[in-house]
């Protein structure tokens, strides 16, 4: 288990909303072969992606699931049923060296056992198999993820800056953390150790979706602004270092 976070419990946002959602594909298509590829969405949710990846680009796309309402979500649509199962990221119960491609979408840092997840994903993947790995990056100054006061109970706004930056020793006295939020070298080096090589590192930058939660009035009516600048800044080669989400895509 990973020494940085304890308690931590399967759980889970959704990150399918459409600028996000395109982003993360526009992404990914750098990366694939040619169509009929099997590609294996680790954390799934209710299947937005498994849908997007079959649709765009016309790959054999599935995804395992370890809470049960979302896979029953996903099962009423047609077209996911025998593709979306219920698994364990830490015990996938698939072949080893089965699968084109996988991913692991914002999903590492809700895992009990990430080192364990990350083993298995391995597993599964055929030889010089691609891994697209996204998750939190704890250069962004705000956590977006929610983080509660000890004393209280109660949520930390996720607009109050620098939570990320405390060292975690100093920050559990006061702070209970839910989900894991990864240095980027902590993260490469994970995934180095669990038998993959790094073929890209990229970041992406918030979209303003409320995927993290309701914003505050004033954010949400800068929306336009701020998408633009935040997507000028993930081309800046210093400052995109600072995006809410990093990518890394792996080689098995």
């Amino acid at each position: 288990m990973s020494s940085t976070y304890q308690n931590i419990r399967v759980a889970g946002g959704d990150t399918a909303k459409p600028l996000a959602l395109k982003k993360r594909l526009d992404l990914i298509g750098r990366h694939l072969g040619g169509p009929g590829s099997r590609f294996l969405d680790c954390g799934c949710g209710c299947g937005d992606y498994v849908l997007a990846l079959m649709e765009r680009f016309q790959l054999d796309a599935h995804g395992i699931e370890f809470v049960e309402d979302k896979v029953n979500q996903a099962h009423e649509n047609p077209l996911l049923r025998g593709r979306v199962e219920r698994g364990d990221l830490e015990s996938i119960n698939l072949p080893a060296n089965t699968w084109d491609y996988a991913m692991l979408n914002e999903v590492l840092e809700h895992v009990p056992d990430d080192r364990q997840a990350l083993k298995e994903v391995h597993r599964i993947l055929k030889p010089s198999g691609i891994l697209f790995l996204f998750s939190p990056n704890r250069w962004f100054p705000f956590e977006t993820h929610r983080v509660g006061l000890r004393l209280t109970g109660t949520g930390v706004p996720v607009w109050m800056p620098f939570i990320p930056y405390l060292p975690l020793r100093l920050g559990s006295i006061f702070f209970h953390y839910g989900v894991r939020n990864y240095w980027q070298k902590e993260l490469a080096d994970m995934a180095i150790a669990s038998g993959f090589s790094i073929v890209e590192r990229s970041f992406i930058g918030l979209t303003f979706e409320g995927i993290s939660g309701k914003p505050p009035a004033l954010i949400k009516a800068a929306k336009p602004l701020l998408r633009s600048i935040s997507d000028k800044l993930e081309r800046v080669p210093i400052l995109k270092r600072f995006g809410v989400s990093q990518v890394l895509v792996c080689r098995k």
